[in-house]
Order: C-alpha cells, then sequence, then structure tokens
C-alpha cells in the first residue's frame, strides 16, 4: 500500500471533510512519512478508531513503540495487549504488512470516548514534533573509522556476517578510507567469513586485480582461486588432474603469483600451478616445490613431477654460458631476478653490492613485492646509505615506493601481538587501536600466552581491551572456540563490562564468547564470574533496540546443566528482566516465550507484567508454514539451535524440528541434508567443509542461510520463510 492509498478503501476518514486543522496535520504526517520521519495516520472503521505510526527503519520503529508505551500507554490504547502489532486478518493491514517497515497499530480506548480521541490525537501531535525537532541521538552520530573497524572485527570473530557488512557500509558512506583501500578491505572480511563467492563477485575485483595491492590480498585471492579451480584436484592427488584444472583458471587470475615464501598448502599449490602456466624457470618451480615439502612430502614430490627437470648441458652450452656470465653486471643480474618473480634472490643479491641509487631503486620495487618486514628493515638502511632520497629527483615511481617503505617499516605495523598487549598495559592507545590491514600478516599468539596476557592484566587494561579488542579477537576466535577456551572467554567477557562498551561488535561478541564458553564444560566457579560480567554487559546494553539480543544473551548463558552456578544464573535473570522492563514492548512474542523457557528451567515464573494478556495474537502465527514440514537446524554450536528448537516447540506443538551439529560427513548429516523440508544452516557457526557436505547432499533443494549468532537470528530467518 502506498500512503496515498492510506485514505482510502478500508479507511472510512476522508481528511477533506475533517476540521482544516486536523486536515493540516495530516498532511504534516504525510509528508513527514515521505521525508524518511516518524509520523501517525488515523484510520476508522465499523466505529472504531485506529492509529498507525510509521517510521523509517525498524530501529526507529522499535524505538516509537517504546515511546508510545510511555506516551500513550494502556489508559487509552490496547498496546499493552496488541503490542502496536498488525491484523492478519485484516485486508487493510495485510496490505501495509507488505511494505518495507510495516507500521504499528493501535485502537483508542474506550471506545467511543471524545476525550479520550482529542487526548490521544494531541498528545501524539506534541510527541512528533519532539521527535523531529530533537537532535540526533547517541546511536545515530557518525561514528569514527577506529570505532567502527573495532566493530568490524568482533563480527568477523564471532562469524556474524550480517554485522559485519553493516560495519562495511557504514565505512563506505562515513569512513576516510579511499576506494581502493575500501576494495581490499571487503574482501579481507570475505576471506575472514570464509565466503569465496563473495570474493569473485566482488564489484571492485577487477579493479584490484590491476592495482599494486599488499601481499595479503594477493594471498587471499591466490586462496579463493585455490578453492574454486584446484582445491578438488589437489585432493585427489592426481597431478595429471590438478594440471588439467589449473588450465581452467581464468587469464586474469594467472598473474596472481608472488615471489613471498608459502607458509599454506592453497598458497604453494596456487602459486606453484599459476607459475607453470606462465613458464617459470626451473629454479622458481624447485624453490615451491622445496616450500612444499614443510607441509607435506607427498605433496612436493606430486609437485616435482609436474615440472620436467633442466636438460643435461653440453660442453659448448656450458662455455657460451661462462662467456655469457662473465658479461652480467649486478644490475643485469637483478633484473633476470624481477623478470623470473624471483623478488627475494633479487633483494639478497642487491644487498651484497655496495650501495647505489640504481640498485637501491631496485630493491625497493622489490621489497614492495615481499612485504618482508626484516628485509625492507635492511633495505631502508641501502637506501639511506646510498642516499636515494637526495637523488631520485621527480621519479614518482621511486618516491611512492619510498613513502610505501616508511609506512611499512612503522614501529606500529610490525608490533606483533605481544607488542599490542603490552600497548593496551601501557596504555598507548596509538599502538592498541589497530585495524585488519595492520594485524592480518601478525602470526597468531596460542592459548597458553593468550591466557598468561589476560590473566596479567589489571582492570584498566582490560577495559582497554574492552574497547580496542576488534582486530586482536577476529585473529583469535579459533583460540576462544576452543574446548579449553572457557578462561578466556570469561577474561574478554570482563574487559567488556569494565570498558561499558554497547556497540554492536561488543554485543554479537558477546553472544558468541558465551557460546563458546557453555560448549566448553566450565567449572562452576568459572561460570559463576562469567555471569556475573554479563550482568553488567548487558546493564549497560539493553534497549528498545536490542532487547532481542538481551534475550538471546540469557539463553546463551544458561544452556549449560540447570544445577551449573544455579544462582548466578538466577540473578542474570532477573536482572535481564529489570533491564528489558521498561523497553518491553520490544519484545516479539518469541522472545517473551524464550524468557518464559529460561524462567521455568530455573524453577521459576514469568513476571505477569511480560505476559500478553487477552492477546488475539497467535504466537506462532509466523511460524504456521512449518506445520507439516521436517525442519533441520544445523550449527556447530548447539546452544542456539537447541534454544531456537525449543521455542519453535512450545510455539508450535507436534511440530518436527530436528538438530544436528556434527563436525565432518555423516550418514546422518547427509540423509538429513537430502531429506528435510526446510534446512537451517548457522554459517556463523559452520565449517567450510561441512557447508560443501550440506550443499553437495540438499542438492537443488534451498538452503536457509543464517549470518548471525543467536537464537532470535534462527527464529527471524524461519519466521520470514
Amino acid at each position: 500500500m502506498q500512503i496515498d492509498e492510506f485514505f482510502g478503501v478500508g479507511n472510512d476518514i476522508n481528511p477533506a471533510r475533517l476540521p482544516p486543522e486536523q486536515e493540516t496535520s495530516i498532511e504534516r504526517w504525510r509528508d513527514a512519512i515521505g521525508r524518511g520521519q516518524i509520523a501517525f495516520l488515523p484510520r476508522v472503521t465499523n466505529g472504531r478508531l485506529y492509529w498507525y505510526g510509521f517510521a523509517p527503519t525498524l530501529r526507529e520503529k522499535k524505538e516509537l513503540l517504546t515511546l508510545l508505551d510511555a506516551w500513550i500507554g494502556p489508559t487509552f490504547s490496547d498496546l499493552p495487549r496488541s503490542r502496536g502489532r498488525l491484523y492478519p486478518q485484516d485486508a487493510f493491514d495485510s496490505a501495509l504488512a507488505l511494505t518495507d517497515v510495516p507500521p504499528l497499530r493501535f485502537e483508542v480506548l474506550p471506545r467511543g470516548s471524545a476525550p479520550s480521541r482529542d487526548e490521544v490525537r494531541q498528545t501524539l501531535l506534541v510527541l512528533s514534533k519532539l521527535v523531529w525537532q530533537r537532535p540526533r541521538s547517541e546511536f545515530d552520530a557518525p561514528r569514527t573509522t577506529v570505532e567502527i573497524l573495532d566493530d568490524l572485527g568482533h563480527a568477523i570473530g564471532a562469524r556474524d556476517g550480517r554485522i559485519a557488512l553493516e560495519c562495511l557500509r557504514e565505512l563506505e558512506t562515513s569512513a576516510d578510507l579511499d576506494h581502493s583501500n575500501l576494495a581490499f578491505l571487503r574482501l579481507r572480511v570475505y576471506a575472514a567469513l570464509g565466503d569465496t563467492t563473495a570474493i569473485f563477485a566482488d564489484q571492485d575485483l577487477e579493479h584490484v586485480l590491476q592495482l599494486r595491492r599488499p601481499i595479503g590480498i594477493t594471498r587471499l585471492l591466490q586462496t579463493a582461486v585455490y578453492e574454486r579451480y584446484l582445491a578438488s584436484a589437489d585432493v585427489s592427488g592426481d597431478g595429471a588432474a590438478l594440471l588439467e584444472a589449473a588450465q581452467q583458471i581464468p587469464p586474469q587470475f594467472r598473474e596472481l603469483a608472488t615471489s613471498g615464501a608459502t607458509s599454506t598448502r592453497p598458497a604453494v599449490v596456487t602459486e606453484f600451478m599459476l607459475r607453470t602456466l606462465r613458464g617459470g624457470s626451473p629454479a622458481t618451480l624447485g624453490r615451491l616445490a622445496d616450500e612444499a615439502k614443510t607441509l607435506s612430502k607427498a605433496l612436493a614430490d606430486s609437485l616435482r613431477l609436474l615440472h620436467a627437470p633442466a636438460t643435461k648441458p653440453t660442453s659448448e652450452t656450458v662455455q657460451l654460458e661462462t662467456v655469457a656470465t662473465a658479461t652480467i653486471t649486478t644490475e643485469d643480474e637483478l633484473h633476470r631476478f624481477i623478470a623470473e618473480g624471483e623478488f627475494a634472490a633479487a633483494v639478497m643479491t642487491g644487498l651484497a653490492e655496495p650501495p647505489t641509487p640504481v640498485v637501491a631503486a631496485l630493491l625497493l620495487s622489490c621489497i614492495r613485492e615481499l612485504e618482508d618486514p626484516g628485509l625492507a628493515v635492511e633495505v631502508a638502511a641501502f637506501v639511506d646509505a646510498c642516499g636515494l632520497r637526495e637523488e631520485a629527483g621527480d621519479d614518482v615511481v621511486v618516491h611512492a615506493d619510498l613513502e610505501w617503505l616508511d609506512r611499512f617499516i612503522n614501529p606500529q605495523r610490525n608490533l606483533g601481538w605481544l607488542g599490542w598487549f603490552d600497548a593496551l598495559e601501557a596504555n598507548d592507545l596509538k599502538d592498541a587501536a589497530l585495524d585488519l590491514s595492520v594485524t592480518s600478516e601478525w602470526h597468531p599468539l596460542d592459548h597458553a600466552t593468550i591466557s598468561d596476557r589476560l590473566a596479567s592484566m589489571d582492570e584498566e587494561a582490560l577495559a582497554r581491551l574492552g574497547d580496542h579488542g576488534g582486530a586482536f579477537m577476529a585473529a583469535h576466535s579459533t583460540v576462544f572456540a576452543a574446548a579449553d577456551g572457557a578462561e578466556l572467554c570469561e577474561r574478554v567477557l570482563a574487559g567488556f563490562a569494565v570498558s561499558e562498551r554497547s556497540s554492536i561488535g561488543v554485543r554479537v561478541q558477546t553472544v558468541a564468547l558465551l557460546e563458546y564458553l557453555s560448549a566448553s564444560a566450565p567449572g562452576a566457579a568459572l561460570l559463576s564470574s562469567a555471569l556475573e560480567w554479563s550482568e553488567m554487559i548487558v546493564e549497560a546494553a539493553t534497549s528498545a533496540v536490542t532487547a532481542s539480543w538481551t534475550v538471546d544473551v540469557l539463553q546463551a548463558a544458561t544452556t549449560t546443566p540447570q544445577a551449573l552456578a544455579l544462582s548466578a544464573k538466577s540473578r542474570l535473570y532477573f536482572r535481564a528482566l529489570d533491564v528489558l522492563r521498561p523497553v518491553r514492548s520490544s519484545l516479539s512474542l518469541a522472545d517473551i516465550e524464550g524468557l518464559r523457557l529460561v524462567g521455568e528451567e530455573l524453577a521459576t515464573a514469568l513476571p505477569d507484567d511480560f505476559e500478553v494478556q487477552n492477546s488475539d495474537a497467535d504466537p506462532g502465527a509466523a511460524y504456521r508454514h512449518l506445520k507439516d514440514a521436517v525442519v533441520v537446524l544445523y550449527s556447530l554450536t548447539e546452544s542456539a539451535i537447541t534454544r531456537a528448537a525449543q521455542i519453535l516447540r512450545r510455539l508450535m506443538p507436534g511440530i518436527d524440528v530436528r538438530t544436528t551439529s556434527e563436525h565432518d560427513g555423516s550418514q546422518q548429516l547427509a540423509a538429513l541434508s537430502a531429506n528435510a523440508d526446510v534446512f537451517v544452516m548457522v554459517a556463523a557457526s559452520a565449517k567450510h567443509a561441512a557447508t560443501d557436505f550440506i550443499k553437495e547432499h540438499r542438492g537443488s533443494r534451498p538452503i536457509i542461510q543464517v549470518n548471525s549468532r543467536g537464537s532470535s537470528a534462527i527464529l527471524r530467518e524461519l519466521a520470514e520463510g
């Protein structure tokens, strides 16, 4: 329905027949709706007066419901009962429900009361003017690039694709990043989320392929090429099949070879095959085979068979090569290495020579390709020794390389994670606030080191971790998700609590940490401590906009055996109810059912003021389309799918909903994938191999992919069908 159709069929009000002041107010409200502002429109049908509240976004719709709850409330409306829901059996409301952000609806009570009618209208006039004139809230205020990047790190760490993409969109509209760096960042995010399809579909991929890009970007593109074109043939161990698969790589991706040392199987296989396609020298292919040997002797042997050994030279050939070698200069040798893509060999050869501006310029171009911190320092010393900075003149290429070198050897860039912890403890925010472009090449820390550093941090340092820990969590999420990660999760929750930060990144990371912790069989004392910190986080971050998140936190925190830390669970439950009470009108029926479920597990009843009294609404209406379906929920994190299944069974008694968290392919997972009517996969908690296995056995049947954490995200996707 268009706003122009609001005063048509199904609405007995004709604005032209109203008193002038009422017609004017309606026109102002209609104009406000057109400008994307909060506004109200009246409707009369069957002698009853209804008001509809319009908001431009779902977030503002939730906020509007809270405002109506406070300004109109039970005195003059049915809001406590209806909670602003549209009536699906009403054709007028059904048309409104199809809009991007359906409006809220409430009936004016008592029916037929002129004073009530006038009071509500005047209240809505005042409320709308205040909303239009108020300054932007802190929630709406533009955030700094550092804040957005930190939340992006948390979203990646929690593998929440929805929040990560929201952060990317925010950066694209408000951050001080240029077009190329935004493209690099998008690709890093897609790679971190394991979304190879998004990498190949990115709008700027062709542009990136033509740029002089960071080696980390080239590496992630190599991995994407490996997964799409080479992985299956590589796993088969058939060298001929691997060579045939490599022939299918499009020409634009065949220039992705680097000269940096390879440390992963996708990198070494892709690098080797790209060099082979381009007629790489025997020395280069031999070097790559040697690097492969550190990963797998069988892989190295297989790669060596793909390139023929050099032909044994004749005495005449040796004589000619000896004469030629005698005339080769250092510059000639460097150019040969560069032409072959052997930048490391070029740098080592050049550094052994007396410093000259010509050689220094060549080494600069090579080290920019390699991005090796140790060699970069040596090249910088070589550059300074030969006076290249003074000799460069108007050479824009050399000046660009010098600027890059100065940035690359910046101490902040090469801190490493241990140096980053030192910066946190020293309150050096310049070195503590980092982004993915800086940290992506840092070697992750192990469990023992992280545990020692977190345990040694005082409360102030923990607060700084809560403020600036996004990139760290993105790099170490697997350590926290491991079976022995409970104590680490508790420490980071403590950091969030004492920092009192309530950003979207902190919220999604909180749910992830509680899911990890619950799955790792924590002891009572550790769990109690984590739940106490969670109380503080919930208190700081709950609002009308985040009410469903608070329910997710509560559900994730209480999935361990009932008797474990029962007192702490009960305290968290009642604290959550306290902070939700002022914004309870923002809760969905599924949220309320989730609260009731947790309360029953803790042997307590949901307070009466949270119950929907005498409601005509059907709590399970959004899920009726699942009545006769077999629904399968898949996630490696059991807590969210367990909670979602429990709530579905309560909303839809008799529904056939099954859960599975198998790590590897099995007959059971294959059968569920093939036969389920509705298959839901939580992408935030699924391994790449399992995802491929499910898709293979699912065939052409659809998969509902949930890109966020928490049971509410699963229920939301199912409700949306």
